[in-house]
């Protein structure tokens, strides 16, 4: 199974440069998952890349500090007003990381994108998740088309009107 998580633009960077190799958060799907599909939230806005997951650890915000604080990427202080006053905290083991080429805008793709407040599940027979795992987008979307790049034909729409049954693909 595969999640989309939102995350800080500040915590991305972290990610993707190696810097945090633990995600924390305060609940976690109730289905198991392996791979984790990054929106980075406001200003971006944008899905800019993903990570699999090594492991879950759980327990106490306490016990968490202490053994991933060297590897979290976040200060003390902000980690504890993160866990506010929670009795469990996960911490995903981020193991390998890709940041795509292009980030995605999922807005163009769905214009009925709502960006998840804890995380979302993939669907995996949906058009966007298929754009997501084989990492078909590599360029700008136009036209609200996911396969239609600038300077490209698109073999769906033959570069110009797009096809009915493709125009609102949803998660």
């Amino acid at each position: 199974m595969k999640i989309l998580l939102s995350i800080k633009p500040e915590f991305v960077a972290k990610i993707f440069n190696g810097e945090k190799r633990v995600e924390f958060r305060k609940t976690i799907p109730k289905k198991h998952f392996d791979k984790v599909f990054v929106y980075e939230s406001s200003p971006t806005q944008h899905i800019v890349g993903w990570f699999s997951v090594s492991r879950v650890i759980k327990g106490h915000p306490d016990k968490i500090w202490k053994s991933c604080k060297d590897i979290g990427g976040i200060g003390k202080t902000r980690y504890y007003e993160y866990c506010n006053g929670n009795t469990k905290i996960y911490a995903f083991e981020i193991g390998e990381v890709h940041k795509f080429d292009e980030p995605i805008n999922p807005f163009a793709i769905n214009t009925a994108f709502t960006p998840p407040q804890n995380f979302a599940y993939l669907d995996s027979s949906s058009n966007f998740f298929n754009l997501l795992e084989n990492e078909i987008v590599s360029g700008p979307i136009i036209n609200n088309h996911p396969q239609h790049r600038i300077n490209q034909s698109c073999p769906v729409c033959k570069g110009g009107v797009v096809p009915p049954d493709t125009e609102n693909l949803a998660i």
